[in-house]
C-alpha cells in the first residue's frame, strides 16, 4: 500500500507511483472536516477523494471525530462514489492533537468505537484505521485495540512511533509484533521500510499481512516491485540518476496539470526532492532544488 503523505499523494503523485510501480492499494492524503463550514469538505479535496486510478482501489483518509463532521463528511464522500474509507488516528501536526482527531483520539479512547460502528455502517468498501502507537506512552494502541476489532474494520495499519516522537527515533516493529500476536485483525506494518531486504525483514518478523510504503517509496517509486522481487536492487550512479529523471519528469507533467505557476509546481517537486537520498547525486539533487522555473527544470532533466 502506497502511504497516505500530506503534501505529497496527491492524484499526480498518485497516477505516477501507479505508472512506475503499481501498489496494490493507494491512499489520498487527509481529507481535512470543516465542522462549522456551509461544506464539510473542500471543492479541492473533494477532487482527490474523487480521482482514481483505474484497476487500483483508491483508499480516502479522512481526519477528525464524530462531533467533528467526520460521519457527514462520510456520507458526502460515499454519495460521490467512494467506497473505501480510513481513520487518521495517528497525525502528530497541530491541532490534530488538541482536539479529539488524527492522534488525539487517544485522549478519549471511549469515543473510538461508537464513531467507528457508525462509519461501518456508512462505508460500502473496506473501512480501515491507520494508527499511531499512542500520544506519549506506545503501550496507549491496546486500549484501543478492542474498539477496531468490535467495529469489524477490515484492516489496521500501524506506525509504531507515538505523536510526540513524531517521525523522530526508529519505528518499534517489535510493538507491530506484539499487536498482529494480540488481534484477530490483518495488521499492515508501516515505518522505516527503506529497500525491498528491510521489507522482507519486516513481513517475516512481525507476522503483518502486508506493507504500507511511505518515505522509502517517494525516494525509490520501485521499491513496490523491487519488494515483490519483479525489479532488481536499487542501482546506484548514473543507472540510479536515469531512473530519478524519468521519475521527476513525470512528476513535473502531472504536477504542471493541476497545480497553478511555477513557484507551487516546483514546491511540490521539491517536497519529493526532500525526500531522496542518495550521497552519490547530493550535489545534482542540490542543482535541481536551486531552479526557479518550471521550464528550467524541464531542460535539466532533459
Amino acid at each position: 500500500m502506497l502511504a497516505p503523505m500530506q503534501g505529497l499523494t496527491n492524484r499526480a503523485f498518485r497516477a505516477v507511483l501507479a505508472r512506475t510501480a503499481a501498489p496494490d492499494v493507494l491512499f489520498t492524503e487527509f481529507v481535512r472536516v470543516r465542522p462549522r463550514a456551509k461544506a464539510p469538505i473542500t471543492n479541492s479535496d473533494l477532487i482527490e477523494a474523487t480521482t482514481s486510478v483505474p484497476g487500483i482501489p483508491l483508499v480516502v483518509q479522512v481526519i477528525g471525530c464524530a462531533e467533528e463532521g467526520v460521519l457527514q463528511a462520510t456520507r458526502d464522500l460515499v454519495a460521490r462514489g467512494v467506497e473505501h474509507v480510513n481513520v487518521n488516528m495517528g497525525c502528530p501536526w497541530g491541532r490534530m492533537t488538541s482536539v479529539l482527531a488524527g492522534g488525539g483520539m487517544f485522549r478519549a479512547p471511549e469515543t473510538v468505537a461508537p464513531m467507528l460502528e457508525e462509519l461501518r455502517a456508512l462505508v460500502p468498501g473496506s473501512l480501515s484505521v491507520k494508527t499511531c502507537a499512542g500520544i506519549d506512552d506506545e503501550r496507549q494502541i491496546f486500549d484501543v485495540l478492542p474498539a477496531f476489532e468490535e467495529a469489524s474494520i477490515d484492516f489496521l495499519i500501524v506506525h509504531p512511533r507515538t505523536v510526540e516522537q513524531k517521525y523522530k527515533g526508529a519505528a518499534n516493529h517489535d510493538l507491530t509484533r506484539e499487536i498482529v500476536r494480540a488481534t484477530s485483525l490483518r495488521v499492515i506494518a508501516n515505518g522505516d521500510v527503506q529497500d525491498e531486504a528491510e521489507a522482507a525483514r519486516v513481513l517475516d518478523y512481525t507476522g503483518a499481512a502486508g506493507l504500507m510504503l511511505g518515505r522509502g517509496a517517494v525516494s525509490d517509486p520501485s521499491l513496490f516491485e523491487r519488494v515483490r522481487g519483479r525489479a532488481p536492487q536499487r542501482p546506484r550512479g548514473e543507472e540510479r540518476k536515469r531512473e530519478l529523471v524519468a521519475y521527476f519528469s513525470l512528476l513535473l507533467e502531472g504536477y504542471s496539470e493541476i497545480f497553478h505557476g511555477d513557484a507551487q509546481v516546483l514546491a511540490k517537486l521539491k517536497e519529493v526532492f526532500a525526500h531522496v537520498k542518495d550521497p552519490e547525486l547530493a550535489r545534482w539533487l542540490k542543482s535541481l532544488k536551486k531552479h526557479r522555473r518550471v521550464s528550467e527544470l524541464a531542460a535539466a532533466l532533459a
